[in-house]
């Protein structure tokens, strides 16, 4: 009986940390998500700094003072379509949530330009909805 009563116990602590201490997060909603990488030149985006690139990898997630969590992606610059960039590579910095859709593959990324001392030259990148990264003219 008391082997029972343990086992019960142990059980209900497991559950419990299990439910204050899981870390597997989702986005609750599909239509909330953004993200970085546009299929089009975004026009409806005002930004100093808008480059089509390839992103190659994912560097880093990162926790900032100023921004609160980063991915920094690896990406090759393919083209310049506003501002000033004469780089054939730089990082393409933006904040993280659940809802935030990063990965490699080719597209527009709009924002604009920073330095800083443990990444370098970096693109802060503008978030936009997931449906208007995708949206075609």
């Amino acid at each position: 009986m008391r082997t029972w009563k343990m086992t019960g116990i142990g059980a209900v602590y497991l559950i419990a940390g299990c439910l204050l201490f899981d870390r597997a997060e989702a986005c609750a909603v599909a239509s909330a998500q953004t993200g970085v990488l546009f299929d089009h030149i975004p026009e409806e985006v005002d930004a100093p700094v808008i480059v089509e690139v390839t992103i190659v990898g994912i560097e880093a997630d990162i926790s900032s003072q100023k921004y609160g969590r980063l991915a920094v992606m690896d990406a090759r610059v393919e083209g310049v379509v506003k501002g000033t960039f004469d780089r054939d590579a730089l990082k393409v910095v933006t904040s993280i949530s659940t809802c935030t859709r990063i990965g490699v593959g080719h597209g527009f990324v709009a924002g604009a330009i920073d330095h800083d001392a443990r990444i370098g030259l970096e693109l802060i990148a503008i978030q936009r909805p997931y449906q208007t990264l995708v949206q075609r003219r």
